[in-house]
């Protein structure tokens, strides 16, 4: 069978990602993930096919959580609609836009499609006094509302924002005070983020690394510097493996970037 998430609320789309997964891990043992926004895709899809194909009497289910892969191939057509009704085999596939036509057959059945659109302001308002509540951060009628619109189809940014006002020993939280904060934490320029990068590269030390990436965590979110990081195309081979498996573990919930930004510099 196949499960297709797909539109431009990432957030929302990898919660339900991770849902999806947590369900087949308490149930089967077998899960591969594979991401096609690499430089070698062709690669990625046989890695992929092997997987789908390979059986093992201990395995009776298997779940393929697999990203950015509906590229304009034959190939590619073809494998989604031969494992359509697979019983043996879950494809879960997650991308950032709609199908094209080539592959419109994933939103009818039996395919599991679901949409996640940027929310409309009174939508995101709603899903901000919800995300609140689960950080225990207490907001007052203007500071909802301020933070809604300040973080407008920015789910992840908002998040984020939460988390650190989480850790606050007074959680309530005013429009005013909120304001502060807020302006005082607004993210930099992509100058002044690149330059902040260079600072923690090429830092001589253990020490003078982990306090450059804690000035850059206050500043951005996590998930944001390990992409970056992870995009040099003159990272050594063996880096390049290292943000490769850093990567799966997040997608997989066995880590957060943060942990593995940290993991990169020891």
């Amino acid at each position: 069978m196949i499960i297709f998430l797909y539109g431009p609320d990432s957030f929302r789309r990898q919660q339900k990602r991770k849902e999806y997964i947590e369900r087949y891990k308490n149930k089967y043992q077998a899960i591969g993930y594979f991401d096609f926004n690499i430089k070698n895709s062709d690669a990625e899809f046989e890695k992929l096919r092997e997987f789908c194909s390979s059986h093992s009497l201990f395995e009776n289910v298997k779940l393929a959580v697999v990203e950015n892969f509906l590229t304009d191939q034959k190939a590619i057509v073809d494998f989604l609609k031969a494992n359509l009704e697979n019983k043996e085999l879950t494809i879960l596939l997650s991308e950032n836009k709609a199908p094209i036509k080539k592959f419109d057959f994933l939103l009818k059945k039996p395919v599991l499609a679901q949409e996640f659109k940027n929310l409309t302001s009174g939508q995101f308002e709603f899903f901000t006094k919800k995300e609140a509540e689960k950080q225990g951060v207490k907001l007052t009628a203007d500071a909802l509302t301020f933070l809604a619109e300040s973080f407008n189809e920015d789910s992840w940014g908002l998040i984020n924002e939460l988390k650190k006002l989480s850790l606050f020993n007074d959680k309530n939280f005013n429009s005013q005070r909120l304001k502060e904060i807020v302006e005082n934490n607004k993210p930099t320029s992509f100058n002044e983020f690149f330059s902040q990068i260079k600072n923690f590269l090429w830092a001589r030390s253990f020490g003078q690394k982990l306090v450059n990436l804690e000035f850059l965590l206050l500043r951005e979110d996590s998930a944001k510097i390990f992409n970056f990081l992870a995009s040099f195309s003159n990272n050594p081979a063996e880096l390049t493996r290292k943000f490769a498996d850093y990567d799966i573990a997040v997608k997989s919930g066995k880590m957060d970037y943060e942990e593995a930004l940290m993991l990169t510099i020891l």
